[in-house]
């Protein structure tokens, strides 16, 4: 048992049975250890790898401490991995890549082995907003693995050995420095840098980076004015642009599964309020490049069009207007669901109008929206008409979407991998438990 694994199950022994003094003092060291790992600088051990799908195919990558790029092999015949970005101001690690074919069967780096591309998939895990909030006021407990469990989900998702992981975005939540003499963010980095973007992402997801290959989509938190940087330079599914510049806007980009066909869009600047006409325009092309796709198709993007929680006033909102816009002429009849997170609670609805069914999945560890409703069909979102809809608020966790007889099984788990909702997609719609 490595030892993440260990920090894991002693917390949730500890959580299951909290009378046990052994396993309080063992809870404590965890989450001093945890600690500890978050605030330090960089160590030169620090390495992390991964296999991801990008516009060109497949690609494994790596970051290292080091000037060169470690060694790999691809079913068993050395490859030469390639630095994608260079140590810069703010990032003292190397960032590497090695096309990886679709193909292949294996797949290690420095000797350490990585899962191969998938082919059919039967599991897939979805997650999102797995950040740590540090931000003017809004100032989440990054020291308790209770208050952030992210690195708790990524084991306990690890566990579940899923055939791939979609991420739906935002994983860089530490942007303003924790006040001083506030101890549940005390000695957090903070900013668009390398210790920021480990201790939000690299450092707790390293298990479930080793563990399946990964879609990563961009989210809000990563647009350039923002996390661009660590976005461009260690994440971003484009080649590396000559200046190293992040671009604002990423174009869609298909990823064969085998069933279904995945598409990924960066819908980061779609403005929720009101409709942006060139944000539209941008959209209305992007949401195109799956006429032609074999169905069943999947749309992954960050900014759901139609969610559903209740402000404070009573208020029913969520709607996002310039992709209701963009999607206003009807999407192809080819995508059955959609993937998003920016709201920070599980939400999954099918439509009473033919429309692809709607899963919301921004739990991964981000501060919760508390404001979801349980049940809530016959909501009317804009233009659309909820037939089912159900909720999960408050509870941080992740989805498994799983393969059965003409349908997909989806159960929504908390951060234990506690299963706390089943629904099951059959092609645009959707039946809950």
């Amino acid at each position: 048992m490595t030892p993440t694994h260990a920090r894991t199950y002693k917390f949730h022994a500890f959580h299951a049975n909290g009378n046990s003094e052994a396993l309080r003092a063992g809870a404590l060291s965890a989450l001093l250890l945890f600690a500890a790992s978050m605030a330090g600088p960089a160590r030169a051990g620090d390495s992390y790898r991964w296999l991801q799908a990008t516009t060109e195919g497949w690609q494994a990558r790596a970051i290292t401490q080091n000037d060169e790029c470690p060694a790999a092999e691809i079913d068993g015949r050395p490859t030469v991995m390639t630095p994608r970005a260079r140590p810069g101001e703010g990032f003292a690690v190397t960032v590497c890549a090695a096309e990886v074919p679709k193909g292949a069967k294996s797949v290690s780096i420095d000797g350490a082995p990585l899962p191969p591309p998938p082919g059919r998939v039967d599991k897939i895990l979805v997650f999102g907003d797995t950040g740590c909030r540090l931000k003017g006021m809004f100032l989440q407990d990054c020291n308790s693995i209770r208050a952030w469990p992210f690195r708790l989900t990524a084991d306990m998702a690890a566990e579940l050995a899923p055939d791939l992981v979609i991420h739906v975005g935002d994983y860089h939540y530490r942007e303003s420095g924790c006040p001083s003499g506030v101890n549940r963010c005390a000695g957090s980095p903070h900013g668009d840098n390398w210790e920021a973007w480990k201790a939000d992402f690299f450092e707790p997801g390293a298990a479930l980076l080793r563990a399946a290959p990964w879609v990563l989509v961009r989210g809000n938190h990563e647009i350039c004015t923002r996390a661009g940087k660590g976005w461009t330079r260690a994440l971003s599914p484009l080649p590396p642009s000559a200046d190293g510049r992040c671009v604002e806007r990423e174009e869609a980009y298909r990823v064969d599964l085998e069933n279904p066909t995945l598409f990924v869009l960066d819908t980061t600047e779609a403005e929720e309020r009101t409709v942006v006409g060139a944000q539209a325009d941008f959209l209305r092309t992007q949401l195109a490049a799956a006429k032609d796709a074999p169905g069943p198709v999947w749309y992954a993007f960050h900014k759901p069009i139609f969610s559903l929680f209740r402000s404070m006033k009573g208020e029913t909102l969520g709607v996002n207007e310039t992709l209701a816009a963009a999607a206003h002429e009807g999407l192809p009849q080819s995508v059955q669901a959609i993937l998003s997170g920016h709201l920070h609670a599980f939400e999954a609805m099918s439509y009473r109008e033919d429309r692809p069914a709607q899963f919301v999945v921004g739990v991964g560890g981000t501060a919760m929206d508390p404001h979801i409703p349980a049940i809530f069909d016959g909501a009317t979102i804009g233009a659309a008409t909820v037939e089912q809809g159900r909720g999960v608020a408050a509870t941080f966790g992740f989805a498994m979407f799983e393969r059965g007889e003409g349908e997909w099984l989806v159960i929504n788990y908390d951060a234990h991998a506690k299963p706390l909702l089943r629904c099951h997609l059959r092609g645009r719609k959707l039946d809950c438990e």
